[in-house]
């Protein structure tokens, strides 16, 4: 529930820069997150593909592939937010 409470004026303007830029840094926050889970989840496959740990391997490869399609939307969701422009991809 958004409270807008300057409508007009100077600090219509700064209310709405600044609700923009919490935005952002939260979903910087979320796509670092993602990342560094992704990184941990490759170097975890890699050591299962290193001790021929099959199950293992599979189960992190589906998680790493997860994970890489969520990186994927948010390049694309971040791409279309700069640019103005709907990426269906």
């Amino acid at each position: 529930m958004s409270r807008d409470f300057f409508k007009v004026g100077p600090f219509s303007e700064v209310e709405e820069r600044l609700e923009d830029f919490t935005s952002s840094l939260y979903l910087q926050k979320l796509y670092m997150e993602t990342v560094m889970q992704m990184i941990e989840t490759q170097e975890a496959y890699d050591n299962a593909i290193t001790e021929n740990d099959s199950d293992e391997a599979k189960t992190l490869k589906t998680q790493l592939d997860f994970l890489e399609n969520v990186v994927s939307l948010a390049n694309n969701n971040m791409s279309s937010f700069i640019s103005n422009t709907i990426y269906y991809d």
